[in-house]
Protein backbone atom coordinates (compact mmCIF):
# COMPACT_ATOMS: atom_id res chain seq x y z
CA UNK A 1 0.00 0.00 0.00
CA UNK A 2 1.33 3.42 -0.90
CA UNK A 3 0.24 6.89 0.13
CA UNK A 4 0.07 10.27 -1.55
CA UNK A 5 2.91 12.56 -0.42
CA UNK A 6 0.64 15.60 0.02
CA UNK A 7 -1.77 13.62 2.16
CA UNK A 8 1.14 12.38 4.29
CA UNK A 9 2.38 15.94 4.77
CA UNK A 10 -1.10 17.13 5.77
CA UNK A 11 -1.56 14.27 8.25
CA UNK A 12 1.90 14.84 9.70
CA UNK A 13 1.20 18.57 10.13
CA UNK A 14 -2.01 17.69 11.98
CA UNK A 15 -0.07 15.28 14.19
CA UNK A 16 2.52 17.96 14.97
CA UNK A 17 -0.28 20.22 16.24
CA UNK A 18 -0.63 17.84 19.19
CA UNK A 19 2.81 18.87 20.50
CA UNK A 20 2.89 21.54 23.22
CA UNK A 21 2.91 25.02 21.64
CA UNK A 22 6.42 25.98 22.79
CA UNK A 23 7.87 22.74 21.44
CA UNK A 24 5.93 23.07 18.18
CA UNK A 25 7.15 26.65 17.64
CA UNK A 26 10.73 25.66 18.24
CA UNK A 27 10.91 22.37 16.32
CA UNK A 28 7.78 22.18 14.14
CA UNK A 29 9.30 23.36 10.85
CA UNK A 30 12.40 21.22 11.26
CA UNK A 31 10.27 18.16 12.01
CA UNK A 32 8.12 18.79 8.93
CA UNK A 33 11.26 19.15 6.81
CA UNK A 34 12.66 15.91 8.26
CA UNK A 35 9.41 14.13 7.45
CA UNK A 36 9.48 15.49 3.89
CA UNK A 37 13.12 14.42 3.47
CA UNK A 38 12.47 10.91 4.81
CA UNK A 39 9.42 10.47 2.58
CA UNK A 40 11.33 11.76 -0.47
CA UNK A 41 14.22 9.42 0.31
CA UNK A 42 11.89 6.40 0.61
CA UNK A 43 10.05 7.40 -2.52
CA UNK A 44 13.34 7.80 -4.42
CA UNK A 45 14.61 4.37 -3.22
CA UNK A 46 11.47 2.33 -3.83
CA UNK A 47 9.36 4.52 -6.09
CA UNK A 48 6.66 4.83 -3.41
CA UNK A 49 6.15 5.65 0.27
CA UNK A 50 5.52 2.32 2.05
CA UNK A 51 2.67 2.19 4.55
CA UNK A 52 4.88 0.35 7.09
CA UNK A 53 7.33 3.26 7.01
CA UNK A 54 4.49 5.74 7.55
CA UNK A 55 3.12 3.69 10.44
CA UNK A 56 6.57 3.70 12.07
CA UNK A 57 6.92 7.46 11.51
CA UNK A 58 3.49 8.28 12.97
CA UNK A 59 3.80 5.90 15.95
CA UNK A 60 7.24 7.25 16.82
CA UNK A 61 5.98 10.83 16.58
CA UNK A 62 2.90 10.03 18.69
CA UNK A 63 5.14 8.47 21.37
CA UNK A 64 7.34 11.58 21.35
CA UNK A 65 4.24 13.78 21.76
CA UNK A 66 3.15 11.80 24.82
CA UNK A 67 6.66 12.00 26.25
CA UNK A 68 6.79 15.76 25.69
CA UNK A 69 3.45 16.33 27.42
CA UNK A 70 4.58 14.12 30.31
CA UNK A 71 7.73 16.18 30.69
CA UNK A 72 5.56 19.28 31.13
CA UNK A 73 3.81 17.61 34.07
CA UNK A 74 7.06 17.45 36.03
CA UNK A 75 8.81 20.78 35.66
CA UNK A 76 11.91 21.07 37.79
CA UNK A 77 11.61 17.47 38.94
CA UNK A 78 8.85 18.39 41.38
CA UNK A 79 8.19 14.73 42.19
CA UNK A 80 11.86 14.17 42.98
CA UNK A 81 11.72 17.12 45.40
CA UNK A 82 8.49 15.80 46.89
CA UNK A 83 9.97 12.37 47.60
CA UNK A 84 13.22 13.89 48.89
CA UNK A 85 11.20 15.90 51.41
CA UNK A 86 9.29 12.77 52.49
CA UNK A 87 12.43 10.68 53.05
CA UNK A 88 13.11 11.81 56.66
CA UNK A 89 9.47 11.19 57.67
CA UNK A 90 9.52 7.75 56.05
CA UNK A 91 12.79 6.79 57.78
CA UNK A 92 11.62 7.96 61.22
CA UNK A 93 8.34 6.10 60.75
CA UNK A 94 10.14 2.93 59.72
CA UNK A 95 12.38 3.14 62.80
CA UNK A 96 9.24 3.61 64.91
CA UNK A 97 7.57 0.49 63.47
CA UNK A 98 10.68 -1.71 63.29
CA UNK A 99 10.60 -2.88 66.95
CA UNK A 100 6.99 -4.03 66.55
CA UNK A 101 7.89 -5.92 63.39
CA UNK A 102 10.79 -7.63 65.12
CA UNK A 103 8.63 -8.58 68.12
CA UNK A 104 5.84 -9.93 65.93
CA UNK A 105 8.07 -12.06 63.74
CA UNK A 106 10.37 -13.22 66.56
CA UNK A 107 7.52 -14.46 68.75
CA UNK A 108 5.48 -15.93 65.92
CA UNK A 109 8.41 -17.70 64.30
CA UNK A 110 9.70 -19.13 67.60
CA UNK A 111 6.28 -20.43 68.67
CA UNK A 112 5.52 -24.12 68.28
CA UNK A 113 2.42 -23.32 66.23
CA UNK A 114 2.21 -24.49 62.61
CA UNK A 115 3.38 -22.14 59.87
CA UNK A 116 1.15 -19.05 59.76
CA UNK A 117 0.66 -19.15 55.98
CA UNK A 118 -0.21 -16.68 53.29
CA UNK A 119 -3.11 -14.99 55.11
CA UNK A 120 -0.80 -14.15 58.00
CA UNK A 121 1.72 -12.64 55.59
CA UNK A 122 -0.93 -10.44 53.95
CA UNK A 123 -2.37 -9.39 57.32
CA UNK A 124 1.11 -8.49 58.59
CA UNK A 125 1.93 -6.53 55.44
CA UNK A 126 -1.29 -4.49 55.79
CA UNK A 127 -0.79 -3.96 59.52
CA UNK A 128 2.83 -2.84 59.31
CA UNK A 129 2.18 -0.86 56.15
CA UNK A 130 -0.52 1.08 57.98
CA UNK A 131 1.65 1.46 61.07
CA UNK A 132 4.35 2.93 58.82
CA UNK A 133 2.06 5.09 56.68
CA UNK A 134 0.22 6.88 59.50
CA UNK A 135 3.29 8.43 61.16
CA UNK A 136 4.81 9.15 57.75
CA UNK A 137 1.75 11.21 56.83
CA UNK A 138 1.67 12.96 60.21
CA UNK A 139 5.37 13.81 60.14
CA UNK A 140 5.15 14.97 56.53
CA UNK A 141 2.43 17.42 57.54
CA UNK A 142 4.43 18.72 60.49
CA UNK A 143 7.78 18.99 58.71
CA UNK A 144 7.01 22.36 57.03
CA UNK A 145 6.27 23.78 60.50
CA UNK A 146 9.61 22.50 61.77
CA UNK A 147 11.40 23.97 58.74
CA UNK A 148 9.75 27.35 59.37
CA UNK A 149 10.86 27.27 63.01
CA UNK A 150 14.41 26.34 61.99
CA UNK A 151 14.51 29.31 59.58
CA UNK A 152 13.15 31.58 62.29
CA UNK A 153 9.93 32.33 60.38
CA UNK A 154 7.64 31.23 63.18
CA UNK A 155 4.52 29.13 62.81
CA UNK A 156 1.75 31.70 63.18
CA UNK A 157 1.90 32.91 59.56
CA UNK A 158 -1.26 31.03 58.62
CA UNK A 159 -3.16 30.00 61.77
CA UNK A 160 -5.88 28.07 59.90
CA UNK A 161 -3.32 25.91 58.11
CA UNK A 162 -1.40 25.45 61.35
CA UNK A 163 -4.53 24.33 63.20
CA UNK A 164 -5.51 21.95 60.39
CA UNK A 165 -2.05 20.36 60.34
CA UNK A 166 -1.93 19.94 64.10
CA UNK A 167 -5.47 18.54 64.34
CA UNK A 168 -4.98 16.11 61.47
CA UNK A 169 -1.63 14.98 62.86
CA UNK A 170 -3.25 14.45 66.28
CA UNK A 171 -5.95 12.30 64.65
CA UNK A 172 -3.25 10.21 62.98
CA UNK A 173 -1.41 9.80 66.30
CA UNK A 174 -4.61 8.63 68.01
CA UNK A 175 -5.30 6.17 65.17
CA UNK A 176 -1.73 4.84 65.32
CA UNK A 177 -1.89 4.48 69.10
CA UNK A 178 -5.22 2.66 68.88
CA UNK A 179 -3.83 0.17 66.38
CA UNK A 180 -0.72 -0.43 68.49
CA UNK A 181 -2.77 -0.97 71.66
CA UNK A 182 -5.15 -3.30 69.84
CA UNK A 183 -2.33 -5.36 68.34
CA UNK A 184 0.04 -5.26 71.30
CA UNK A 185 -0.75 -8.82 72.48
CA UNK A 186 -0.18 -10.04 68.92
CA UNK A 187 3.29 -8.53 68.87
CA UNK A 188 4.19 -10.86 71.75
CA UNK A 189 2.79 -13.91 70.02
CA UNK A 190 -0.19 -14.55 72.29
CA UNK A 191 -2.53 -17.18 70.88
CA UNK A 192 -6.00 -16.29 69.60
CA UNK A 193 -4.95 -12.75 68.90
CA UNK A 194 -7.10 -10.80 66.44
Amino acid sequence: MTCNRERVRALYRMLLRLYPPAFRERFGEAMQQTCNDLCSEREHQTGRIPAAFLLWLFVETAAAIIKEHASLCRPGDAMKNFFAKLRPAAIVSFLLVLPFMILEFAFNLSSKLPSPGFKYAIDSAVLFGLLWLLPTAGLAMLMPLVRNLARGDGVAGNPVRLAARVVFSAVLVVMWGGIVLDQFPCFFGLPNCD
